[in-house]
């Protein structure tokens, strides 16, 4: 994802014919030329006893020099030969304080990454720009703290930094990558406080921009002065919700801020009867699973637009969970149920203890999804299928959720079988998210789940069974977001439930 058209301005000092002949074949600009001793007009000059320099065409006080390089209009100040070096250095540092990453001998110029912006000193001033915007989480996208060979992070142990790149990192590199992926795709659904795309060009930049925006709100990256990139993001100021650009030594850093609209929130509470709820808090909506085949309550039912109502009575709370991700759209997205609620308090049920809009958004601030509290019980989940339905409908119901696993998910049978011997479990598919979450495990779930269902229904007459071991498919299903969650990388709030006795 580099900017391959890259090529650096460099200030030459000393001889262009000695340069050319020690110079690796890489692109580059010479954009003028600096002397730090000789004559002009007759008067000769020393950059150590005259703290005087000859460049633009005329001889200059060695502040307009550091200016110069300070203002951006150069890449690189290049010394033909390291005693031009040494006596250039030795002025600046003792004489003016300037240690300055731009000056480099020409054996430093070859080491120099192609790409911009990849030093080291630019990538520990990085660390301290991020500290100061208090991030905690950084995606890294083409791997710029391993590139400007950054391999620890001093004074900021807090920061925890995942890597995007194609690129084979060495292993010192996990001293500053908790996590190294090879595309944004194996991240998942994964989110953080802010995303660091390299320099690019502005076309390239654009994409990156829009395809990180479910992993970040914040954009960190970086424009060349007088670059395409960093024109382009002034052009395109009033497209974000802020933009700010701090200045470096080769360039710009620019802290971008994506703008969103405001978040809508919803949680429907399922249920298959006339509830006696009083008016549900703020953000609760009352939906009825089944409405195609259940005695009409008077609430939103799930048998409108694209829907599986006619199956509740074999998937239970799942038909509403199909038609709130067919048919909604707000951001932050729940599901509860009329006996069971998510409080901050103790599990004795009261509605002014139900988890408020305010709060569910507070905690999604730092997490993904709230689920209820882990679940630990006697037998595994295989023998309490067992139990609420029989070994005989357990094995025919494990098969075939196995098959169809088999056939669109293979990369699930380990975690499906793990959680089938498992004791612990998120009951009830009880969830609050965001929408990109939702979306990605409905996708996930209804890809097979509707075909098991069929296919249950050809060998086993569940209608003729009673009232719990009809529920088979609906059974297993709850296992489900367990298995799910087992393979993504999100942080998970677990919250208590209340369980309203009576109705």
């Amino acid at each position: 994802m580099q900017y391959e058209n890259y090529i650096p301005r460099i200030l030459l000092c000393g001889d262009e014919s000695e340069f050319l002949a020690r110079v690796d074949n890489r692109p580059y600009k010479i954009i003028g030329h600096l002397k730090i001793s000789g004559e002009v007009d007759g008067q000769p000059f020393n950059v150590t006893k005259d703290k005087k320099v000859f460049f633009n065409d005329e001889l200059q006080d060695f502040d307009a020099l550091k200016n110069f390089l300070l203002g951006g209009e150069v890449d690189y100040l290049v010394f033909a030969t390291r005693e031009l070096f040494i006596d250039y250095h030795r002025i600046a540092v003792e004489h003016y304080g300037l240690v300055s990453p731009k000056a480099v001998t020409v054996e430093q110029f070859n080491l120099l990454p192609r790409e911009f912006f990849y030093d080291a000193n630019i990538g520990l001033r990085m660390l301290e720009w991020l500290k100061n915007f208090s991030v905690k989480t950084l995606l890294d996208v083409d791997g710029f703290f391993a590139t400007a060979k950054v391999f620890t992070k001093p004074g900021n142990e807090s920061i925890e930094i995942d890597c995007v790149t194609e690129k084979n990192l060495p292993p010192i590199a996990e001293n500053v990558y908790r996590r190294v992926y090879k595309n944004l795709a194996e991240v998942g659904l994964k989110k953080y406080d802010a995303v660091l795309l390299p320099e690019l060009s502005p076309n390239d930049f654009d994409a990156a921009f829009s395809l990180t925006e479910n992993f970040s709100d914040t954009v960190f990256t970086f424009g060349r002065t007088d670059g395409e990139l960093k024109n382009h993001l002034f052009n395109r100021a009033t497209d974000f919700a802020e933009a700010r650009g701090f200045r470096m030594s080769t360039g710009d850093l620019f802290y971008l801020k994506r703008k969103r609209p405001p978040e809508s929130f919803r949680t429907f509470v399922v249920t298959y009867k006339n509830i006696k709820l009083d008016a549900p808090p703020e953000g609760y909506e009352i939906l009825q699973a089944g409405h195609a085949v259940n005695e009409d309550t008077g609430y939103t039912g799930d048998d409108t637009g694209d829907n599986i109502s006619d199956l509740n009575v074999y998937l239970n709370e799942l038909t509403a969970l199909y038609w709130m991700w067919k048919n909604s759209s707000d951001s932050i997205v729940g599901l509860c149920h009329y006996r069971r609620f998510f409080t901050l308090g103790d599990d004795k049920f009261s509605r002014e203890k139900i988890l408020s809009k305010d709060d569910a958004l507070k905690i999604l601030e730092t997490h993904d999804m709230i689920v209820s509290r882990l679940f630990y019980g006697v037998m595994t989940q295989r023998e309490f299928i067992e139990h609420d339905c029989g070994k005989r409908l357990e094995k025919i119901g494990e098969a075939i959720f196995r098959k169809h696993l088999l056939r669109v998910h293979p990369d699930y049978l380990e975690a499906f079988d793990f959680v089938m011997n498992s004791k612990a479990i998120y009951k009830c598919h009880l969830f609050i998210t965001r929408r990109e979450i939702l979306d990605a495990y409905c996708k996930w779930l209804f890809a097979f789940l509707l075909d098991v269902t069929k296919e249950t229904l050809q060998i086993v007459p569940l209608d003729k069974f009673s009232f719990t071991p009809r529920r088979l498919v609906a059974f297993f299903a709850e296992r489900m977001l367990m298995t799910w969650l087992f393979k993504q990388r999100l942080r998970l709030k677990e919250l208590a439930f209340m369980f309203v006795e009576g109705i």
